[in-house]
Order: structure tokens, then sequence, then C-alpha cells
């Protein structure tokens, strides 16, 4: 199946739509675009192909129908909630306590299904990740695409679990730093980011690039978040920002031109000494 895509080419779609997007929630609403269309790609040609085998269908609906169906579940919960901030930019208490508990509610309602997930059982894989048990099981999740050539009993429960469990410690992340509005560290500091607001947004993306956080998989999102909270600085469109750095003439790594010369410049006196 060629139409399929892998997660390292959403990966990629969902940053260059990162970086071309004015603001947090455009972002986010561009990409539940773009994996909307995604599955519905999918629901059409799953319509006129048939599958080999039961374990190529269970490879589908447990595998490669997760990949875009995680990123707009998820994505949609991350602008649901992006709207209800306040007018400071910051998530209220309430919100948030409602949100791990409606976390930590589907979680205890699912936990059977959820061990068995985490488990790497695959004894059920037929029953949940297969059409012909649809009709014989109670719906255990309303799907985001109901439509019986397209959806299984398990498929979108799947998606919800690993979409939850990406967004529960960034939920925990956020109430912490309602307590420590300086940032989710251990001790006080008084550093203070003296360069520009771009050079480190050059810096950022550089660190993302490079696969330094978290072996490449955190989102730029993310890391810019947790500069804003180390700096106590607000990096307002920085998708822009990144575009502006991209059209410079001449030199675009400005910054990280400079870091590198005078880290040569300090190895070369301490090895004049």
């Amino acid at each position: 199946m060629n139409f399929l895509i892998t997660s390292s080419q959403l990966a990629q779609e969902i940053l260059k739509i990162e970086e071309t997007s004015a603001t947090r929630f455009l972002a986010y609403s561009r990409i539940i675009k773009y994996c909307r269309e995604i599955l519905e790609i999918y629901r059409v040609k799953i319509k006129s192909v048939k599958f080999k085998s039961i374990s190529e269908e269970i490879q589908f609906f447990k595998e490669n129908k997760q990949i875009p169906l995680i990123e707009l579940i998820f994505y949609i919960d991350l602008r649901s909630i992006e709207l209800e901030k306040t007018t400071s930019g910051k998530y209220s208490r309430k919100l948030l306590c409602k949100e791990i508990k409606k976390i930590n509610k589907f979680f205890q309602k699912n936990r059977e299904f959820q061990k068995y997930v985490e488990l790497g059982h695959t004894f059920m894989d037929e029953f949940y990740y297969t059409r012909g048990f649809l009709n014989k099981v109670e719906s255990y999740d309303t799907p985001l695409y109901w439509d019986p050539e397209f959806s299984t009993s398990h498929d979108v429960l799947l998606a919800r679990l690993k979409a939850y469990q990406k967004l529960l410690p960034f939920f925990h992340k956020q109430l912490a730093l309602l307590d420590n509005p300086q940032g989710n560290i251990a001790y006080k500091h008084d550093l203070q980011w003296t360069s520009s607001k771009v050079a480190l947004i050059e810096l950022i993306y550089a660190l993302h690039h490079s696969g330094a956080i978290n072996n490449g998989s955190a989102d730029i999102i993310s890391i810019v978040t947790l500069m804003e909270e180390v700096f106590n600085l607000k990096l307002d469109n920085f998708y822009k920002k990144f575009s502006e750095i991209k059209a410079r003439k001449g030199r675009r790594t400005k910054f990280l031109d400079e870091l590198t010369w005078h880290f040569e410049q300090k190895l070369n006196r301490d090895e004049g000494l």
C-alpha cells in the first residue's frame, strides 16, 4: 500500500507546518486539517483495496492508521485547551485539573485494554483490529471516522490511549508551572537571556534538527516552551522568525557561527597557556 505515510514523513510535515504558522493555534488547526486529509485518503483507498491477509488488516488498523490518527486526536485536544488560555497566555488550574481528571478517568475505564497494549500482547488483535468483529462488541469509543469499512472496535480507542499518554505529562508540566511561574526547575536563578530572541530561536531550531533533545523526537513547540520557562520570556511568532532566518542573505546561521568562533578562540587561548 504505497499511499501510506510513515511516522517520520508525518513528523517532517508537522514541523514544516509549525515553521510556517504565525501562531500555535494556527499551527494546530493546519496540522488537524492535514491529518484529516490523510485519513480521508485512507478511508477512500481502503474501500477499493483488499487486504491480502488478516495480519495485513491488523497492521493497517493497529499501526498504519494510528500514525495520523494519534496526531489528530493530540492536536485537537491541544487546540481546544489553547482556546481556554487566560488573557495572560497561561492555562488556569481549573482547566488543567479538569483535563487531567478526564484523562485519568479514561485510563481507569480502559485499564484492561491499556494493560493489553502496554504488555505488547497480540492474542486479541484479530478481535480488536479487524472489521469482522465490529458489530459483535459494544462500541468502546466514538470513532472520528465512523465507517464500517474503515473502523474496528478498538482502533480509535488505541489512538486515544496513545494521544492521552502524550498529553498527560504536558498537562502536569503546565500545572507545575502555575506553582513555579519562573520555570519548571528545582532552583531559583537570576540567569537571563541577554542576546536577541532571534538568536535564541536560531539555537532552538539547531538543537531540534540536530536530534540533541530526545533523539530528535521532541517537537519544536515543547523546546520553545522550555526555553521560555527557563529564561522567563516569550518567543512570540517564533515560526515567523524562523522563516526570516531562512530568508537571510549570506550567512543564515549568524548566532551559531558566533558561538563556534568564540568557543574556538577560547580553545586556542587555552592551548597557548
